[in-house]
Formats: structure tokens, C-alpha cells, sequence
């Protein structure tokens, strides 16, 4: 499952036949996570933060505002070290075949631990401008660093709200999926 959650990102259209089961059900959890997230209430208002220049990237960007803060409250949300838990992801993606992309970015990611140094504002930050770059928005990199100066507790606390519910969607699918 945490594989698929990687390489949902990769995968466009449907899910392809070939992936092994439990990769297929990782990025079908992934794509329902983020169906689900986009209609929440508590992460709209997450999304309003960014606000209207933002507004069509803003889900990317609160993922990776989301994987900050669940980083940050790992000894909250998590079980165990955050390092040994990002040793688990590397080993779960790492048996799996990747796409170029997807092999590209695993082995960076990887090498650089980058799940663990989410926790840092400044990793975040880089992402978030990489992806506004990516999908020229770029010219709004320094309003979405005024955003990150003065928003962030607010992130924090609608983190707080809407992850319990994230959680119990993931486990409410998984239960269905077996």
C-alpha cells in the first residue's frame, strides 16, 4: 500500500491491470484520498489560505503543507521514529518497478531522505516552488512564501482537524477493499 501512494503520482489514467495487487490498491487508495480530500469542507478551508491566484494548485501544495506538519507531530501521528518509518517507505517502493520519472525521483528521494526532512520548512518550501514552476504559477512564488510566513499556523491547526478524518477514510477503504 504505501508503494501505491508513491507511485499514484506516476500513474495517469486507469489503473493499469499489470501492477501487483496490493500496488494497485495503494494507488486506488492514493486516487481516493485525494477525491475525497478535494470535497472535505476542512481542507477547502485549507485551500482558501492559498488564496485566488493559488486557488488551482492549492491542493498540491496543502499535500506537501500536510506532509510538513505530520512530519513535525510525527510522535502525535506516527508510530515509532519518523526514520524508521521513511527506511520502511524507501524498502516498499524500492521492490517494485518504477517508471523512469517515478526511479528519477524515488532515487533522490531516497538518498536525501526527503520524507524525513519534510519536517523542514525550507524542503517544503523548494517543493512547492518546483511544482509552481512545473505548472507556471511560478510567478507567484514570493506571495506563496508570504502565505507559508503568515499562514502556517493556520495550516497547522486545520491539519489537526482534517488528518483524523483523512485517516478514517483510508481505513474505512481499506477495510472495504479486502
Amino acid at each position: 500500500m504505501i508503494a501505491g501512494g508513491f507511485i499514484g503520482d506516476f500513474v495517469k489514467g486507469p489503473v493499469p491491470s499489470s501492477l501487483p495487487t496490493e500496488l494497485a490498491r495503494g494507488v486506488r487508495l492514493h486516487r481516493h484520498l485525494d477525491s475525497s480530500s478535494n470535497r472535505m469542507p476542512e481542507m477547502r478551508k485549507s485551500y482558501a489560505h492559498f488564496g485566488p491566484d493559488l486557488r488551482r494548485p492549492a491542493p498540491v501544495l496543502l499535500d506537501l503543507i500536510a506532509d510538513h506538519v505530520l512530519a513535525l507531530q510525527w510522535q502525535r501521528y506516527g508510530i515509532g521514529e519518523l526514520t524508521d518509518f521513511t527506511t520502511t517507505c524507501y524498502q516498499a517502493i524500492g521492490t517494485y518497478p518504477l517508471s523512469h520519472d517515478a526511479s528519477l525521483f524515488y532515487d533522490r528521494m531516497k538518498e536525501t531522505d526527503l520524507l524525513a526532512r519534510y519536517s523542514q520548512r525550507e524542503v517544503i518550501e523548494r517543493a512547492m516552488f518546483y511544482i509552481l514552476k512545473r505548472l507556471r504559477y511560478d510567478r507567484f512564488n514570493e506571495q506563496l512564501h508570504e502565505i507559508l510566513d503568515t499562514k502556517l499556523e493556520h495550516f497547522c491547526m486545520d491539519f489537526h482537524e482534517y488528518f483524523p478524518l483523512l485517516a478514517e477514510v483510508a481505513q474505512t477503504f481499506i477495510a472495504e477493499e479486502h
